[in-house]
């Protein structure tokens, strides 16, 4: 029998990849494909969808060639995207504007004024809120990232641009309507737009809540399961991407909740930790829970059993050692490997195991663009805290390392009060190769971390997966797990555990002791300043 195939876009903020697996899920090839983010204005972060169009033609026919895989062999395509992105099309399909990302915050005055109207508790109207939390388990953020940010922004400022729009769509759902001609969504990113009633897992559009939004459910798209067949790539859209007319386009789901799936943590009550340009700490759950002060709730998954995903998301994680990397390590340290993970991370990783735990009393702060879990903080910033005259930078990258896993066990610790206490993790995404990084996960964590194989694409994987168990190949969802792999595991060092106990306690002490103080410098721009 001639092997079949499953393209999987990996589809980032910065860029595309599209990972050519094995319908039981071994990886085949990869082609990556990179695009840019526009800030026109403070607080803006836009995208050409025209970008999203090319990279995934491009990525696609790429990886075919190199690989010599016959496209007849390809029998479905599928997604795992950046999420809460907004696209406005007309009836054609066509964008009516740029991509708004899930970064952009430009929402922030508006949803204060109209959506979070006094009165307010902890900055919320009460009887709005009461409302989200009644019919979707939880409720658009404060900093005005969330999608009814977005569409109450474009009603107001670009009323032309919002009469025009068929439908508002995800980044996911517009390249999906490109390939086949529908306009659907998998359930994970509806529920994210706090537009929907997840209630007994009903999973339909909201009248009121859309009116909330100034919406009406008329404008936005058909939702369905994460493995459901969205349609078939029409001859048009075959051409470009190089594949056969009719191959099955699967749903596919958004970034988070297809690490959900590719970690391995497929089962109720296990979580994961992904560290990619962003973070987070997640895993399926039968009901639905939230904390709204630390923005820790549930949102929809990728589970078939419809199993909520219950995630503390946090704005920059991996983001932070890239932007550490481009201020402090010069060319030669770099080489001609700048997009070479493994060998960044081998540098990175000796450059830390020279500095001991704590690096010498610094601590790094990773809220460069803000925060949501547990923070919801718009104002606040990133730094270096208790820096001196001793301190290198390997002091600096051991802080970043470190930082960003006191930020990921304090998320960790919002989603376990609601839950229960976990021993073990898997780790994904970029910063999961790190074999160093894994291990101070797993001492400031005080849990044993699992490295999954190919941490990186562990959301394309999942979601190769899924459709594989959507086309029959995988007989049963709950056969997945078998088909991913363990590649190292790290257990806590009891030699930390005093000082990392007491350093993230000092973590957690400069926020709440500088919280007042970070609103005053950006309450004029909050996260505008990028």
């Amino acid at each position: 029998m001639t092997d079949k195939y499953i393209v999987a876009h990996d589809l980032g903020t910065s860029s595309n990849k599209a990972v050519l697996v094995s319908v039981f899920g071994n990886v085949i090839g990869v082609s990556k494909q990179s695009y840019p983010i526009y800030h026109p204005n403070p607080g803006f972060a836009e995208q050409d969808p025209e970008d999203w169009w090319c990279a995934i033609c491009t990525t696609t026919r790429d990886v075919i060639k190199r690989t010599g895989v016959n496209p007849e062999d390809v029998v479905g395509l599928t997604f795992s995207a950046q999420m809460q992105g907004l696209v406005a099309v007309d009836h054609k399909g066509q964008p009516l504007m740029r991509g708004i990302t899930w970064l952009d915050s430009r929402g922030s005055e508006i949803i204060h004024k109209t959506l979070w109207k006094p009165p307010r508790i902890l900055g919320y109207n009460i009887f709005n809120l009461l409302k989200f939390l009644r019919f979707t388990g939880g409720s658009p953020g404060q900093a005005g990232k969330d999608i009814i940010g977005k569409l109450l922004w474009i009603k107001e400022n670009l009323p032309d641009v919002f009469e025009q729009t068929h439908k508002f769509l995800d980044i996911k759902d517009y390249l999906i309507h490109r390939l086949t001609g529908n306009f659907t969504t998998s359930v994970d990113i509806a529920v994210v737009w706090w537009l929907c009633d997840t209630r007994n897992n009903r999973n339909q559009w909201h009248p009121g809540l859309c009116k909330l939004a100034g919406v009406t459910p008329e404008k936005l798209a058909k939702i369905d399961l994460s493995n459901a067949i969205a349609g078939k790539i029409n001859p048009s859209a075959a051409s470009e991407i190089g594949l056969a007319p009719g191959t099955s386009v699967i749903n596919g789901a958004g970034d988070l909740s297809s690490a959900g799936i590719g970690s391995g943590a497929i089962h109720e009550g296990e979580l994961h930790i992904s560290i990619g340009t962003s973070g987070w700490v997640a895993g399926h759950f039968s009901k639905r829970k939230i904390d709204i002060p630390h923005y820790t709730g549930c949102i929809g998954s990728a589970h078939p059993e419809q199993l909520y995903m219950g995630m503390a998301h946090q704005e920059t994680a991996g983001a932070c050692l890239e932007w550490i990397r481009k201020l402090l390590i010069n060319s030669d340290t770099t080489s001609d490997a700048d997009d070479d993970a493994d060998y960044m991370f081998k540098v990175f990783d000796e450059m830390v195991a020279k500095v001991p735990a704590g690096a010498d009393g610094m601590v790094f702060t990773p809220w460069l663009f803000g925060e949501r879990c547990p923070l919801d903080d718009d104002y606040v910033r990133s730094g270096f805290h208790n820096l001196s005259l001793r301190h290198t930078q390997a002091h600096l990258l051991r802080a970043v390392f470190e930082g960003i896993a006191f930020n990921t066990r304090w998320a960790m610790n919002t989603l376990e009060n609601l839950y229960q206490n976990v021993k073990e993790l898997s780790i994904i995404g970029g910063g999961a190769k790190s074999a160093i990084w894994c291990q101070i996960m797993a001492d400031v964590m005080d849990r044993t971390i699992h490295q999954i194989e190919h941490p990186q694409l562990a959301g394309a994987k999942g979601m190769a997966l899924l459709a594989s168990v959507a086309l029959g190949f995988i007989p049963t969802f709950d056969d997945i797990k078998t088909y991913i792999q363990i590649k190292q595991t790290y257990h806590p060092n009891p030699e930390h555990r005093a000082l990392y106990d007491r350093l993230f306690q000092e973590f957690k002490n400069i926020y709440r002791q500088n919280k007042t103080w970070y609103k005053r410098m950006n309450k004029n721009t909050g996260t505008q300043n990028e």
